[in-house]
């Protein structure tokens, strides 16, 4: 049997990277380690869950802790989609440019540092922007009510939503430019109740993404290297507080209240129960203790 020549080989690569996202990443895209420098990107167990995820649903919340490599994750999947799909129009948005830049700057690292014959012509790249010859594009911009209005987007991308002042104004401007089939990828770690983030989050898990959105929760313990050695060093370094906003994916001690969010989880978690009758015709009159008649 004649051995494979070179052609053949790149030709039966370049099928597999466009057929899985999991495996172009894990083979030909390198990552810029904090301290290890350039390094392959190894997806973790949870990682690889993620990257189905983005595939299998049109509209994602993800409430994470810090440092998974989700934006990075994010930042490879937007590469793929890129690279492998004709005219796609992919948008980051923050909660300034310099945090949305931040994604695109992780695609500039992978893109560059891919094998010549997995690369396309970029016709134009920037701190803020690739564009690529075969009409696709990633494009960051600071969060505005006008972000993307006049643009058909194939994939939104919001980093950090819970701390995005006018989201939901965002969202609703981005919802018109998705209605053609474009997809909604919105990441954040908590930041308090009552936000645009936290109320697409409850609303998605209460009704079984009856809003369409896909959820997923992870905490610092989805990480293999993490265990409780470190998350105590991120009460040392960051404090109570905000190590429990960053690690622990738990909106009601996140974010700055009156009240401290310790005393809310303490009386969460020791009083509040189940009312034992919920009447009227929406459901919305609660009893949690039958009236004495006999008093006054």
């Amino acid at each position: 049997m004649a051995e494979k020549s070179l052609k053949d080989i790149i030709k039966e690569e370049y099928v597999k990277c466009a057929k899985s996202a999991s495996y172009f990443m894990k083979k030909y895209c390198m990552i810029q380690h904090p301290t290890k420098g350039k390094v392959p990107f190894h997806l973790y167990p949870f990682q690889e869950e993620t990257l189905q995820d983005f595939q299998d649903n049109d509209r994602m919340i993800i409430l994470k802790s810090r440092q998974l490599g989700i934006s990075t994750l994010t930042a490879g999947y937007s590469l793929w989609t890129i690279l492998f799909h004709n005219d796609k129009n992919i948008l980051v948005v923050a909660i300034d440019q310099n945090t949305s830049k931040n994604l695109v700057t992780k695609v500039h690292v992978m893109f560059n540092n891919l094998p010549t014959w997995l690369k396309l012509k970029a016709d134009e790249s920037n701190k803020l922007s690739i564009r690529l010859s075969n009409g696709s594009q990633i494009k960051a911009v600071a969060s505005s009510g006008t972000s993307g209005r006049s643009e058909a987007l194939s994939l939104v991308i919001i980093d950090e939503a819970a701390f995005v002042d006018n989201a939901e104004e965002l969202w609703a401007s981005l919802q018109q430019t998705l209605s053609t089939g474009g997809r909604g990828i919105i990441l954040s770690t908590p930041n308090g109740t009552g936000n645009f983030f936290h109320k697409t989050w409850i609303k998605a898990e209460a009704s079984g993404a009856h809003n369409k959105f896909k959820t997923k929760r992870l905490p610092w313990q989805v990480h293999p290297e993490r265990n409780q050695a470190w998350r105590d060093r991120q009460d040392e370094e960051l404090g109570v507080r905000l190590a429990a906003q960053e690690c622990d994916c738990d909106f009601s001690t996140s974010g700055n209240t009156v009240v401290s969010p310790e005393m809310i989880a303490y009386y969460s978690q020791t009083y509040v129960q189940e009312p034992i009758e919920k009447r009227g015709f929406d459901g919305n009159f609660w009893v949690w203790e039958i009236p004495d008649y006999s008093k006054n």
